[in-house]
């Protein structure tokens, strides 16, 4: 029996060991993505930690204490200040209601004057596809416990991941022989400079892109221009999926103002179209798409794959995870060629022969 080559013996082991982390992953999500999520935070506000300990003295955990209250009192702003814009929301909410309601009517009658198909078959298939649609949102979410321990969980991981930075550091470095030890410090710095780079990135493409929404409503008279700009910058952060949501909703409530279909909605979707094309092909590469040097089928599947394995959180996850496999792929013997199939750098010459120039062995 011919013996297995030491290269072959390596290849299965990596293919085994991409199926146990995808199976790790897709078995205890609701674990990771609080551990991924702290990383990644932990990784963004490490710099405020380093300036209080460095230049002004802090004891380490006061430090890190400080650190993460300006966390917590940033994420509570920014809850607060969508808090103002829902109240307003609601209080106008039977209006919305009535107009909303005019607006189903009219569409009821239209559908069946060109389709055919009665109210109740309409009412019927509404009914179908919601009862999927909570289903899929019970998958998606989990239970409301859950999701409240996110937010318990995630300050406690982020507090353990700053007060332990270097204890975890000397791990990674234990990990590897003392003459890796260079390299896996150049790993640890690349993985810091992309998560830092491409959250920061993500930032600013939220701020500009919900200033552009909320100036592109306010233009065409749409009811809560700065509620709706801010809502759809938030859930731009949730790749493909999250326009498509925003482009709904913000329909939905314009609809408030003018029942009118026509008017209202072919505006806002100019409107979120203009942003978005400005979006993908301005903002995207040169803020986010720079930092992060992975290539759109990379991404896109990465989104895909990681909304399959842990619903939304995962489709927000996917792509600075994906972009911290690259480095390591990258840096790993044996892997560089993974690193290189998720990378944007296209090969400026391909020699590739042809099947009538090769040889019969």
């Amino acid at each position: 029996m011919e013996k297995i080559q030491p290269n072959y013996l390596k290849r299965i082991f990596t293919i085994l060991l991409l199926v146990v982390l995808t199976a790790v992953i897709y078995l205890a999500n609701d674990i990771l993505f609080p551990l991924i999520l702290a990383f990644i935070l932990a990784v963004l506000i490490r710099p405020i930690d380093s300036f209080l300990q460095n230049k002004w003295k802090f004891p380490k955990i006061i430090s890190v204490i400080l650190t993460l209250v300006v966390a917590v009192v940033f994420f509570l702003g920014l809850l607060f200040l969508i808090g103002m814009q829902l109240k307003e929301f609601f209080d106008d909410l039977p209006k919305v209601e009535q107009n909303i309601t005019k607006v189903i009517s009219d569409l009821n009658g239209w559908i069946y004057q060109h389709f055919g198909i009665s109210n109740f078959q309409q009412e019927k298939i509404v009914k179908d596809n919601l009862m999927k649609s909570s289903m899929i949102s019970m998958e998606y979410f989990g239970s409301l416990t859950g999701f409240l321990m996110y937010f318990v969980l995630i300050p406690i991981y982020l507090f353990l991941f700053l007060f332990y930075r270097s204890l975890l550091l000397g791990f990674l470095i234990k990990l590897v022989p003392a003459k890796s030890t260079e390299k896996m410090q150049v790993v640890v710095n690349d993985i810091k400079l992309i998560v830092r780079r491409y959250i920061l990135g993500l930032l600013l493409e939220v701020g500009v892109v919900s200033t552009l929404t909320t100036l592109g409503l306010w233009a065409i008279g749409a009811p809560y221009s700065l509620f709706l700009g801010l809502l759809t910058g938030l859930l731009n952060l949730v790749p493909y999926v999250g326009i498509i949501i925003a482009s709904f909703l913000s329909c939905l409530i314009a609809l408030s103002g003018n029942p009118n279909l026509e008017q209202s909605v072919i505006g806002v979707l100019v409107v979120i179209a203009v942003v978005q094309f400005l979006d993908n092909n301005i903002l995207m590469p040169r803020i986010v798409g720079s930092k992060v040097r992975i290539n759109a089928l990379a991404s896109i599947l990465s989104v895909i794959i990681g909304g399959s394995l842990a619903g939304i959180p995962g489709m927000f996850l996917a792509i600075p995870v994906t972009a911290i496999l690259k480095v390591v792929f990258d840096a790993a013997p044996g892997l560089e060629p993974y690193g290189y199939l998720l990378g944007d750098e296209l090969p400026k010459a391909l020699f590739w022969t042809k099947k009538s120039d090769l040889k019969d062995n």
